[in-house]
Formats: C-alpha cells, structure tokens, sequence
C-alpha cells in the first residue's frame, strides 16, 4: 500500500482524495464524533488589537506562540473563521429583565430593529483539535460511490467513550482557556452551525439540545453540493440553488511578512472590498479553513533533515550531469536548512506546517467571480498569491468540514510559528460590557455590537464615572444623553445638569416612550428650590446654608455679616418650616441697622429672577425630584466666575450664578448620599464639564461623586471638551471607568486625551485623535464616532448609533432644533410597576400614578383648565388617534401638602375661540416641533401628522458597520437638514447602495 500511495501522490492523487466525507455520529458540547475521528471544538475570543502597540502585539504574539508549542505540539488542528449576523431577537433576548421603566420594550424593539437593518456581521473563530482515530477499519474502506452530500450512520457513540473524549475536552479547555486566545468549549448547536452552514449557507437552525445525534443529525447533514471546475453550487430543500461557493487556496507567500501589518494575513479578511455595477464599494464575506500542526522540536528537526538531504541529492546529481551546474535554488535551500535547524536547537524556533483555504460565496455567478477577482487583488497587494482550486473544488469543500481531514497535502507551507500566528487570526476589535444595552457598534477590522451600562459600575464593584470628550459639534453629548435614557428605562434616578440649555430633547425622547421625565428651568417661579435650608438636613444646612447667603453678598459687607448671618440661621432652623428667606427676614428686622443693612442687600439680590431660586420666597413648589425617572435641570441666565477671577471681584451676578450652582449641587449630592436611596441606581450626567471644573464647588463636586459613587450606587457621566482640565482632578481621573473620545485638535488637548485613553502621545496616535470625525471623503463630519476606552482598558474605534430617524431628530442640539425649556409631563397610560417596591418602607410612596406625576414637579395647569385623567392600561387603544389636548399637571408642594396657587401661564380670553381640529401640541412634543402622542395610543400607529413611523425605513445606508460607508449618507439620514417645521423626509423609498444580500 505504501507503494501504491507513493504513485498516487507522484501523479498528484493521493489516498486522501478518495476517501468518502465524513460520517457523523454524535455532536455534543466541545466535541464532534465521526466514524473515523473525534476532535475537540473550542471558540476562540477575540483579541482587541487593532489600537494596540507594537510592543503589546509582540508579547501577545510570542505568548500564542509558546502556548501553541505547549499545548498543540504535534496535533492536527483544524481553524475555521466563519461570520454569523447579528440579529435583533438576540438583542432583545440578551436585554431581558434589564429594563423596567416605560414602555421600555418598544425602546428594546426600536434598537433591535435598528440591528436587524444594519444586517451587521459577527465573525467566528473556531479551533478543531483532533483527540483520536476511532476505528482503523472505516479509514481503510474507499467506497466507490461518494455521496454530494454528507451521510450518518446507524453507529453509536458508547457512553463509556463519551464520558472519555469529554473529559479529554474540558483538560484542553483548561489549557487554552489560560491562553491570549482565552478559548472556551464550543456549544454544541455552534459545532452543527458550523457543518449545517456548509450544506445550507446557514438557511438551517441550529438543534438546541446537549447531545445530537440520529434524526437530528440527519437534518443537520442532509443537502445536495454540486462541485463544478471552479465552484460549487449549494441547493436548498426545493431544488433551487442557495449560493454559489468558491474555495481558494493560498500558494504562496514572501519570504518576510511584517506584523503588524501585511503579515496579518487572516485578521483582514473584513476588510475586503469589491466595486458593484454603481462603482461603489462593498464588502466581500470570505471565511478561512486552515487545517495545520504545530511541530515539536523532535518532529521539526526531522523533516529540516530530511529536506536538506533532499537538497543535497538534487545538487550531487546535478554535479554529475552535463553541464556540471546546480541550481541556485538548492544551494541556497540547503543553506537556509543548516540554519534552521541550528536555530530550533539553539533558540527554540518552532515550525508550522499549514494549509490555507479561503471560502466565497454569492447569490449569482457573476457576483462570486467579482468577490474572488477582489480577493486575489487584495492578497496580491501584500504579496500573497491566492488562485481558484481548478478541478479541486469537492476535495477543497470536503477538507473545510468539521470533522475532516486534510485532502490536498500538495498545496501546503512549512513556516516558524511566528509567520503563521502572524497572521492574527483571532486579533481584530472587541470592547465594552459583556451585558446590558447596545450603544453603537464596532468600527474596526472585527465588526459587532458595543454595550455600554453607565449603571454597572457599582454592581461590578468597580468605579462609577463614565467620561465623554472631544469638540463641540461631534455627539459628544447626544452619546452621553443615550446613556442616561438607556438607564431611565433600567429604573435609575437619572438627573442632568443642562448648564448649556440644549439638552431638553433627551426629556422628549423620555417622553415618548413613557419614561417619568420633566425639563425644569430655574427660574423665579420655583423661587427657594435651591435653598439650602430646604434641601439639606438640619445638621448640614446649619454649615451650608450662611455660606451660601454669605456667597450672595457684596465684599465689603462680608466681614460684619458672618456673625448676624449664622445667627439668624441658627435661630430660623427652629422654625417649623425653614427658609433662606426666614433668615433675610430676620436680618432685615433686627435692631442693629448693620445687620439690616446686611438684610434689604440680600434680600434686594434675592428679588431678582435667578436669586429668588436661591433664598426667595419659598413658592411651594418643589422643583428637584428624587423619583425614578429622567429629569433635565436648566438653568438659563446663570453666569459663573472664570477660575482666574477672585471671590471679592465676583459681579453680582456672578455670585448669583455660583450660590445656584452651589444649592443645585448640593442636592444632587444630599439624594446621591441619602440611606433610604442607597439601594437605587443612581446616574448624575453633567453636559458640559469643563463649566464645573473651573469652579472650586463644582471640582468638589466631580471628586465627591467619583470617589464614593460605588459605595452610594451613583453613577457619574460627564461630557467635556476640556481634558487638560481633567487631568488637574487626579481624584476623578482614578475613578473613570469608561472613556469615549471624540476629535481634538490643539497639542495639549489631543496628549492629555491620550494620556486619558492610555495610548503613547506618538504621531499615529494623535493623528488618530485629530481625525476620528473627519468622514472618509475628508470633507465632512463623521457625527458619533469615537474612540472608547472600556473597564477593562481596552481601546477600539466606535460608532455611537442612534436607533430611529425620530430619536435622532429629538436629540439634536444644533440651535436650529434647541427644544422649548418647559416642564414637560409624562403622565403615562398605566400605572407603572415600582420598581423600587422593596423600599417602600424607607420613603413616602406615591398614592397613584397620577400623584407621582404630580410628584415630578411640572408646570401648573391654568385653573380653568383641569387636569385630564389617565386612561388605565387595561384601556383598549384607539385604532384612529384623537384630538390630544395639551397635558399640563400641578406641581406637588414641597413641605405643605396644600400648597399656594403657583403662578400660571397667562389665562386665555374669555371669548377665545374654541380649539382647531389641529390642537396646539403638548409640552414635550413642542421641544422638536413635532406631534405629541396622546396617552394610550400604540407608537407604531399613524398620528397624521405626516411623520413616518418609527420601523418604517432605514435611517443609513446598508452596511453601515463599515469604517469605510458612505459617510456622508450615514450623516445626512441620522442628522436630517430639514426644517423642524416640516415633516421629515419619507424613508420608506431609500434603498441599500447595493441591493444585494450577501450570503454568509
């Protein structure tokens, strides 16, 4: 037989090529079984590199190789790269239980529809480890009829021999599991996708089930592949072609290959591209199989012998010949062999023996030969040669599938380990949380999903501070503002501190999916809202409170004030009900005309607008709520002191703007810090940083929260286009967690960002930096992308996306879209769930849904106008939507439960005219100039308003993970130019650029 196989191989057919597909007999977790072999399947995760340094990527490629030495010397190995797809019922099932507030499942549905438009990628990487030969007698029979299609067998796997190949399975798991590759035991369903796929092009489920064998497996396998000389065809069930499938093989490659760089040869397999009949790009799905042994020092001295002695033969004989000349080719293979073998005893090189397949495949011909013409371009840019398998395509195919063997040894390479783990095969983009929501996705070599919960912090036991930076204009905020509405909807206390005043639209959104919410201005109508002595306890208040007063007065009436002023606080705490104002009172009705002086000077200050939010007449409405929910606090007029500037040089208003701050401040630090609270999420987003940073109480702040926000279950989300400032708070700049950067320019900022992200302030890297939001085209802006440093210190590039067309226009903060800063109601159309039930006992709960939203603080009702009831949501909804009127609530009293008439809107005319068919809109709905949604009514119906619906179109072009897309598409959908006045533009008539879906 020996002899035999030697002239099959010398004519280029080897045993190998005749033997029948395999047959398979059990799948179970880790572990395929054929009738001739059994072999271990593991996952391999993926390695963040593409951000990484050179110096990083060296000790994670020399790690791969010593672990490949010690784990897989000698072992047959199979490597497949696949892609699946990601798809939005994944998304949906992985975000169970973690929503709670609102109709959060439409909010889930709209970014798992956005996730099945992208049709985005998620690529696959599996090592098959060949465990034993399981019967010599199956080997040896050739049969001579070989099926298209894979077959089974009524052969069964012992449970004696099960319990021994697993146990084999999980010490190796072991073993890779400690490994850069971190693999993990393939499930079974993933090991019958990978051979299901084959047959199918994954138009076949996989069974979800521990163990498969029988019918089931007969399921799996059963297809018709028809090769041809230069393709496959795969059909499905009813006859009809499913995809056309080529498979190439990789012949050769340069002597040196650089990593990083061309040398990573299977990592850019995403980054294919071929030009369709519109001259546009698109991207190729091509997939690895690479069947290869890593080679012991025993077995690769071996075969380096036994090619040189080869080399030596060829040159004697050619000595002996005529012309008496050898070859340079043999001199120099002889050469190199000396050298490698005194490199593998001296230095420890290891070799490899490998054999590289890519797989494409298309809906049509033509399609497939444009795919392998742009493959082969691609490689033969790095010097690789890659051709079509002629008339090798069924042994190709076969060799592919799991469960296998090699078929066509002749189209193989022996190379060092370094040149094939080189290759990076498990190196790409992978950052952010293993659970929680989807906030954009990958940008790199490796597309998928981005999860980001700025809650999770203090579950994990970790810090708590989520930091956005970069320039105005990039999404910096709108990125943040997706945060806090994604832990709204997990049931957090969410406040943010709007100093900018065009943050209302996240209340919008809030709004319209019924999450709890408000936008609440600080004017003179919620007059004492920021006293002191109303938001703080007794003990604190009695320090805090004449320091906010003292901050009020002029410089020279400060020295003469501090006494009278701690005194009449001491004395007004005792009153039933307390106020900065009782305190001016007292000042102004004292004897000592200094004191009275220091008295009608506060209360003078505090008359004013902004003032009286701080010491004026308690109005009885409670602004600052504590209640579950999103709530946009804006302070408009409020001027803060440059850092420079000393305290006694302060204007008046000035010193308004800093005791506001400091009372808003106070009492987001008062709720962050309170026990009966201490069990609920927290998350405090504050836009625009950089204004706080500058003053000594907002710097107090920031390290406050940042420091004991794990302990209190607080959250902090900044956003900032200041990150030198940052760096002067070291206290906060140790409790940031997760960084989203967006484009700098200046020198300083761009190295204090990247001191920030962790990466060396090199030219590539500030390049980087300067040109995360210039579009490919480079002349435009590429809104949302960024790049993000997670917990774990990984670093990759990632799009922030929003999932609708309606959301993205509610969360513009261009000032053509700035939103109406109302309070906006949120009444919702059932009573909601407590989410918080298990602490009732530590607060006063609300007695219906309707007081809670009274409880939310929102603009008084005018009093001939009372307030609508909620429909319960057992109520059916209306299939037409009716007239909506404008909601408006009363607010709740802060201390009194009867609270005083509360200044209102202006009433209207008597003999006004009755209200249009087309009503004026309600409060939320007026921020974005678009329609409310009235109460009960499902979001996915028509409001004839001429809006399209929320699912209707896609909002970006097809393939819009792609670093590469039509950027200025993706920016003119997701950031439409229209005029609010107007309806936004259909996009029920946008198609993808293509057209074409690509087969996995």
């Amino acid at each position: 037989m020996k002899i035999a196989d030697k002239l099959l191989n010398l004519v280029g057919v080897g045993r190998e090529r005749g033997l029948p597909p395999p047959r398979l007999v059990a799948i179970a977790d880790g572990l395929l079984v054929t009738e001739r072999s059994a072999e271990a399947w593991f996952l391999i995760s993926v390695a963040n590199t593409d951000l990484a340094t050179e110096a990083e990527q060296d000790a994670a490629l020399d790690a791969a190789v010593s672990a490949a030495a010690t784990i897989l010397g000698d072992r047959l190995s199979h490597l497949k790269v696949v892609w699946g797809r990601s798809t939005g019922q994944d998304y949906i099932d992985s975000v169970g239980g973690h929503y709670r507030l609102g109709d959060h499942e439409a909010w889930a549905q709209t970014r798992a529809d956005r996730i099945d438009e992208m049709r985005m990628p998620e690529r696959y990487v599996a090592l098959g480890v060949h465990l034993s030969d399981r019967d010599p007698r199956a080997t040896a029979q050739v049969r001579g009829s070989i099926s298209d299609a894979l077959g089974t067998t009524s052969w069964r796997v012992s449970a004696r021999e099960l319990a021994h190949l697993d146990e084999r399975v999980r010490k190796l798991a072991r073993q890779l599991g400690s490994t850069v590759w971190r693999a993990h035991t393939a499930p079974a369903e993933v090991i019958s996708w990978l051979i299901s796929r084959e047959m199918h092009r994954g138009a076949v489920a996989a069974p979800r089930r521990g163990l498969i064998t029988g019918a089931a497996l007969a399921r799996l396998t059963s297809g018709r592949v028809v090769p041809y000389t230069d393709h496959l065809r795969i059909y499905d069930t009813r006859g009809q072609i499913a995809a056309y499938t080529s498979v190439l093989a990789m012949t050769d490659f340069p002597e040196e290959l650089e990593t990083p760089g061309a040398g990573e040869w299977l990592r850019t397999l995403s980054e294919i591209k071929a030009i369709d009949d519109d001259g546009e790009e698109i991207d190729v799905t091509v997939e690895a199989s690479v069947r290869f042994r890593v080679l012991t020092k025993k077995t690769a001295r071996h075969l380096v012998d036994e090619t040189r002695k080869s080399a030596k033969e060829q040159r004697r004989s050619a000595a002996k010949g005529t012309a008496e000349e050898t070859a340079d080719e043999i001199v120099e293979t002889e050469r190199v062999m000396r050298e490698v073998k005194r490199d593998i005893n001296r230095s420890g090189l290891t070799l490899v023996e490998d054999h590289p397949r890519l797989l494409v495949s298309a809906d049509t011909r033509e399609d497939l030969e444009a795919y392998v013409d742009a493959v082969i371009a691609h490689y033969a840019d790095r010097g690789i040669t890659v051709a079509t398998g002629a008339d090798e395509q069924r042994d190709l195919w076969l060799e592919s599938l799991p469960g296998d063997q090699l078929r066509v040894p002749d189209l193989g390479h022996v190379r060092e380990s370094t040149a094939f783990f080189g290759s990076w095969f498990w190196g790409g983009a992978s950052i952010g949380d293993a659970t929680g929501p989807a906030i954009g996705y990958l940008t790199g070599s490796t597309p998928g999903l981005v999860r980001f919960d700025a809650a999770a912090g203090s579950a994990l036991g970790d810090a708590t501070t989520t930091l956005f930076l970069g320039r105005s204009g990039r999404g910096k905020t709108t990125a943040a503002m997706m945060g806090g509405l994604d832990s709204a909807f997990a049931g957090a206390w969410v406040p943010l501190l709007d100093l900018k005043g065009d943050a209302a639209g996240v209340s919008a959104v809030a709004a319209e999916y019924g999450v709890p919410t408000a936008v609440i201005e600080i004017t003179a109508q919620f007059s004492g809202a920021a006293d002191l002595l109303r938001v703080l306890p007794v003990d604190d208040a009695l320090l805090q409170a004449p320091s906010q007063l003292m901050l009020l007065l002029p410089p020279h009436l400060r020295g003469a004030a501090e006494a009278p002023v701690v005194a009449a606080t001491r004395a007004e705490i005792q009153s039933p009900d307390p106020s900065s104002w009782g305190v001016i009172q007292r000042l102004c009705n004292a004897e000592e005309e200094t004191v009275r002086t220091v008295g009608f000077a506060l209360r003078d200050l505090v008359e004013t607008g902004l003032g009286s939010v701080v010491a004026g007449p308690p109005s009885g409405l409670s602004s600052l709520t504590t209640n579950p929910g999103l709530w946009v606090v804006q302070m408009p007029g409020l001027t803060l002191p440059s850092p420079e500037s000393a305290p006694e040089s302060w204007s008046p208003i000035e010193r308004v703007g800093m005791a506001c701050l400091r009372g808003c401040l106070a009492w987001m630090i008062r709720t962050t810090g309170r026990r009966e609270f201490r069990g609920r999420s927290k998350v405090v987003i504050v836009p625009e940083v950089h204004l706080l940073t500058k003053t000594p109480d907002g710097a107090s702040f920031l390290d406050y929260i940042a420091r004991v926000g794990r302990a209190l279950g607080a959250s902090l989300v900044l956003d900032t286009q200041d990150p030198a400032s940052i760096l002067k708070l070291p206290g906060l700049v140790e409790q940031i967690t997760t960084l989203f950067a967006f484009s700098l320019r200046s020198r300083e900022q761009v190295d204090s960002l990247l001191e920030l992200l962790g990466r060396p302030q090199t030219p590539p890297y500030q390049t980087l930096v300067r040109g995360i939001n210039t579009a490919a085209n480079g002349k435009s802006i590429r809104h949302g992308h960024c790049i993000m440093r997670d917990r774990w210190d990984e670093v990759a590039t990632v799009q922030i996306d929003i999932p609708s067309q309606r959301v993205a226009a509610l969360l513009r903060t261009t000032p053509e879209s700035e939103h109406k800063a109302e309070p906006a109601p949120v009444v919702p159309d059932y009573e909601p769930e407590d989410p918080f039930a298990d602490d009732e006992e530590l607060y006063e709960p609300a007695s219906s849904a309707h007081a809670q939203a009274e409880a939310a603080h929102l603009q008084p009702a005018p009093q001939d106008t009372p307030t609508q009831p909620t429909p319960p949501s057992t109520a059916p909804r209306p299939s037409t939507p009716s007239t909506p009127k404008p909601m408006s609530i009363q607010l709740a009293p802060a201390e009194t439960p009867t609270p005083e008439p509360a200044p209102t809107a202006k009433p209207a005319a008597a003999n006004a005219p009755a209200p249009q068919p087309t009503p004026p809109p309600a409060a939320v709905a007026q921020q974005n100039g678009h329609p409310p949604i009235p109460n009960g009514q499902d979001h996915n119906e028509d409001h004839s308003q001429g809006y399209p619906l929320r699912y209707e179109s896609p909002i970006g072009p097809d393939e819009v993970y792609d670093q590469e897309a039509d950027e200025a598409a993706y920016n003119e959908a997701m950031y439409p130019a229209y005029d609010t006045k107007e309806p936004p533009p259909n996009g029920s008539d946008q198609k993808s650029p293509t057209g074409k879906e690509h087969v996995a």
